[in-house]
């Protein structure tokens, strides 16, 4: 029994069942108001029709001089038809005497007095056997006549409107139930294999994906979305699960060596004190290292966060860098940075790409070589160029320097200071503002790195 109750609530709650209901309702309401207009109309056609057909009788008994019980009964004789007439005429003369249309009029009069009044209109009696009159009376000197209508013609056609409005309603809420079942299961046909295929996808297939329908627009709509977002999903854990894998690798090395000089340092540091320094300089060396990776690390993290921007001076701060990292360089160094460049953005995000492009290019260009840095505007846009004259990247690596601890030339990467994330932040970075990055030969060795930045008018 608690099944099934919880069956039945689970079933009322769904969009079918929702749509069914209020379909209906709407539907059934919508009948019901047109019907009820009609009978109206109906009932007020019949009622006016019944008035004017009393008048004109009442005009034609108004008409001529009549004193006698004869002259009456001569009038009704031509005034009203003896045979299935609806008209029942009791006419009272001064002296007392009454005259009667029919036998029927007759009876019908004797039980005048206990015709009862319908509600809100008093022209209309009914008899005992729910038989409804249309009244009327006027007077002509002593003479007072009265004169009641049959209304069971109108009646019956208010009763057979009214049997057709059942009939319509019942035919509008069988057949409206089942088009409006049928039209609202098609709707949440797709919302209840949409959410088959959720409940059925797994995080870490690449492949699965939500069927798109055709119809609805709006369930459409929904679904591409979600593929959208699970696809984001699904890169974002990818980058995520290789993020750590990488960091564990970058990060057991020197954790190792440095276990492995603290070690040396306990066994032999009482008897062989030289290796002291040595090795602390080497803990020292990867310590920083360390910390360099970490802080990076976190920089990537904090990449995701919304961005607050405001309006940079680009080509100071830009100066600003070059000059920061001049007494660090040992090579020759070219600068052409146009002036009063701004955009907006966060300060920190674009000294950081500066900053990691130059060193990058120090770490690869031998101390003779040369560094070029360039800021320019082209063609509503803001490009820096960052070049060199060192080792040169690949084809094959150009693609993947930008990968997390991806370092060119690894045999010689011990000698090469770096973490191999600085270029993954500075495409991140770009990324974060919608710009391009681009990595190309310079001329006759080297690299170029440049950046393109959109400008936005407020």
């Amino acid at each position: 029994m608690e099944n099934i109750k919880k069956s039945f609530y689970e079933r009322k709650n769904t969009t079918q069942f929702q749509l069914t209901i209020r379909f209906i309702g709407l539907l059934v309401s919508a009948v019901l108001i047109l019907s009820l207009a009609i009978m109206g109309i109906t009932i007020a056609e019949l009622y006016e029709s019944t008035e004017e057909q009393t008048v004109l009788v009442e005009e034609s008994l108004r008409n001529g001089e009549r004193k006698t019980a004869n002259d009456w009964q001569n009038a009704l004789a031509g005034s009203v038809s003896k045979e299935n007439s609806p008209y029942l005429i009791r006419v009272g003369l001064g002296d007392g005497e009454v005259i009667f249309s029919s036998e029927d009029a007759k009876e019908l009069y004797d039980e005048f007095s206990t015709l009862k009044q319908l509600m809100f209109i008093d022209r209309v009696l009914w008899t005992s056997d729910m038989e409804p009159y249309y009244y009327a009376s006027f007077q002509i000197g002593q003479t007072k006549v009265t004169i009641l209508v049959e209304m069971e013609d109108q009646v019956e056609v208010i009763s057979r409107i009214f049997l057709f409005t059942i009939f319509l309603t019942l035919f509008v809420i069988i057949i409206g139930s089942f088009v409006t079942y049928r039209f609202s299961r098609k709707i949440s046909r797709a919302l209840v294999g949409m959410n088959q295929e959720i409940s059925q996808l797994e995080s870490s297939s690449a492949e699965q994906r939500l069927t798109v329908p055709k119809t609805p627009l709006e369930v459409q709509n929904i679904a591409s979305s979600f593929n959208v977002l699970l696809a984001k999903q699904r890169a974002s854990l990818k980058r995520e699960q290789q993020f750590v894998t990488d960091a564990s690798h970058e990060l057991r090395t020197p954790l190792a060596a440095i276990r492995g000089h603290v070690n040396l340092i306990k066994r032999r540091g009482s008897t062989h004190p030289q290796v002291i320094p040595t090795s602390l300089d080497y803990i020292d060396k990867e310590s920083k290292r360390m910390e360099i990776l970490v802080e990076q690390m976190l920089t990537l993290g904090r990449l995701e966060n919304q961005l607050q921007t405001e309006q940079i001076d680009l080509s100071s701060l830009i100066n600003q860098t070059i000059d920061e990292l001049k007494v660090m360089m040992t090579q020759n160094l070219t600068v052409q940075i146009e002036v009063g460049l701004a955009i907006n953005g966060r300060p920190e995000h674009f000294y950081q790409m500066t900053r990691n492009l130059i060193e990058n290019a120090m770490k690869y260009t031998e101390t003779d070589g040369l560094i070029s840095v360039k800021l320019v505007s082209e063609n509503q846009s803001i490009v820096l160029m960052v070049e060199d004259s060192g080792i040169g990247i690949s084809n094959e690596e150009k693609s993947k320097v930008f990968e997390r601890f991806y370092r060119v030339d690894r045999s010689r990467s011990s000698e090469i200071p770096g973490t191999g994330i600085g270029l993954a932040i500075v495409k991140e970075l770009v990324e974060l503002y919608q710009g391009k990055v681009l990595v190309t030969d310079a001329t006759p060795v080297g690299t170029c790195f440049t950046l393109v930045f959109t400008i936005t008018h407020p």
